[in-house]
């Protein structure tokens, strides 16, 4: 993923407007061009495959038709939108260089045509209004749950093409009251749902963009995603199908899944283990967290992106972003589930985190680590009890080894000291680097008198141990400062500055030597 020419601003959430859109033109330019590796995957199989399959409907066209005029006008017509469709797969092979405003006028022109064009087929056709309208809803959810929105008029597509084929209906078809009624609710449905999932897509890409951006910046991140609801049996099943993300339906009273689509298939059972009946409480990692979802969902209605971890039928484990709401399926309460995996970028996130706290050279925590941990255990320590002892270990004359020696073999040797200090501890006990040739020891449960043990057996064993190195063996002694009387520290300042003053009066002491600070 190449980066975006900007950095992404602290309210990032405001700059995105009611479609899920940047509401700055440069803003949505460099998010296109740093997605588009996956939305140009997305919008060359919608221009070759929607060409192919537009193209391959000629076969319904001949059957109902005939080898007539109106016949060979729509077999021209199909030809152009399948070479328009190639063009568009063609150019969205190729990187985006502008701001993708010529991509983004084809590929609304070619849903737009193809729209058009099976308005002017179904006059053609003529015959019950109930044969085309399952052709006309999965062209609706379709551009609005597949197609990637990149103009604002493109959301227009869904309600402009339902009103048209409202009047085509009205005009040139068999319909009846009780098909009126339904298909009002379905079309309805259908826009309202698919303009909340574009909407929620649009966001959570932009979004999950954005945080991708502030975890390279801050080792933060998280992304959002969410998933679409619905209430009709029949109407689910071909939603399910088509959506492009992870869709369950599940019965509240006993966690059975009842519908489920092919991504979710993908992602949580691959190998076809679950043959009978599935219930969503053999994928939780953690059992409690869906009676937490399910608390949450009846007293809110609806939950939105919510990571939880879940489980696959084999047993690896899942990050995923939650979206839920409360249906009524079947006369029963059942609730649909919209999810999008994030165990990569979680991956990342710790990985980046880790890195953010570790010091390369050595492996050991760095300052920025240490001093999470000892404001960790600052706080967990008990309230009438004593506080952490810190011991800090300064190598004397060190500079010597890397102006003698040169600063490779100076590396070697706090390599190896910190692989023997390391052996020295215990469990529980935090090693790290506070910079150059300093090092610090956190006890988190020792009184004075145990850290200065620790300290005197570290120093003793340092002062004989013989450090191999490429020139050599090297000789090493340790000034130590030790913080930490038997009294509660207010903050990791504290410690450090009593610590920092007790080393101060080992190096003035000779070297070679430990000092506990004492107030």
């Amino acid at each position: 993923m190449k980066e975006s020419p900007f950095s992404a601003p602290p309210d990032a959430a405001a700059q995105l407007g009611r479609l899920g859109l940047f509401t700055h033109s440069a803003q949505e330019a460099a998010f296109l061009r740093a997605e588009w590796e996956v939305i140009g995957a997305r919008v060359r199989q919608i221009g070759l495959y929607g060409g192919l399959a537009f193209l391959a409907a000629t076969f319904t066209d001949l059957a109902v038709l005939g080898p007539s005029p109106v016949y060979w006008s729509f077999l021209a017509v199909r030809f152009v939108v399948l070479g328009w469709g190639l063009w568009l797969a063609r150019a969205a092979r190729q990187p985006l260089k502008d701001d993708g405003r010529r991509v983004a006028n084809a590929l609304l022109g070619f849903i737009s045509s193809i729209m058009l064009i099976f308005l002017l087929v179904v006059l053609a056709y003529g015959g019950s209004a109930e044969y085309h309208s399952i052709t006309a809803l999965a062209l609706i959810f379709a551009c609005y749950a597949y197609v990637p929105v990149l103009r604002r008029e493109a959301m227009a597509v869904g309600p402009v093409f339902t009103l048209l084929f409202a009047v085509v209906v009205a005009t040139s078809l068999r319909v009846d009251a009780k098909f009126v009624n339904i298909a009002v609710v379905l079309f309805g449905f259908a826009n309202l749902a698919g303009w909340q999932i574009a909407v929620s897509l649009n966001r959570g890409m932009r979004l999950a963009w954005l945080d991708r951006l502030r975890l390279q910046q801050e080792a933060q991140a998280a992304q959002q995603a969410r998933a679409a609801a619905e209430q009709s049996e029949q109407n689910l099943e071909r939603l399910f199908d088509a959506a492009p993300m992870p869709l369950v339906l599940v019965r509240t009273a006993d966690a059975r899944v009842l519908r489920y689509n092919a991504a979710a298939k993908t992602l949580f059972d691959p190998a076809d283990r679950y043959k009978d009946a599935i219930f969503t409480t053999d994928f939780y990692a953690q059992p409690q967290q869906r009676q937490q979802l399910l608390a949450r969902l009846q007293a809110e209605g609806a939950v939105r992106q919510v990571e939880v971890q879940m489980k696959t039928a084999e047993g690896r484990p899942l990050d995923v972003l939650f979206s839920m709401r409360m249906v009524r399926f079947a006369g029963e309460d059942c609730v649909i589930t919209g999810m999008v995996e994030i165990t990569a970028q979680k991956r990342l996130e710790q990985q980046l985190r880790a890195l953010a706290h570790t010091d390369p050279l050595t492996g050991l925590q760095n300052r920025r680590g240490f001093f999470h941990l000892v404001d960790q255990a600052i706080a967990q320590s008990p309230a009438d009890g004593p506080g952490p002892c810190v011991i800090l270990l300064d190598l004397d004359h060190f500079k010597r080894i890397n102006d003698q020696y040169g600063h490779p073999v100076g590396d070697e040797v706090l390599v190896e000291f910190a692989q023997v200090v390391l052996a020295l501890l215990r469990d529980g006990d935090v090693f790290a680097r506070m910079g150059g040739e300093e090092f610090c020891i956190l006890l988190p449960h020792a009184r004075a008198a145990q850290a200065l043990e620790v300290a005197e057996r570290v120093r003793e064993f340092i002062a004989s141990h013989p450090f191999h190195t490429a020139a050599g063996v090297v000789r090493l002694s340790l000034s130590i400062g030790i913080a930490g009387c038997d009294a509660r520290a207010s903050s990791i300042d504290d410690v450090l500055s009593q610590a920092d003053k007790a080393l101060y009066r080992a190096k003035q002491g000779g070297r070679n030597r430990s000092e506990l600070y004492c107030a």
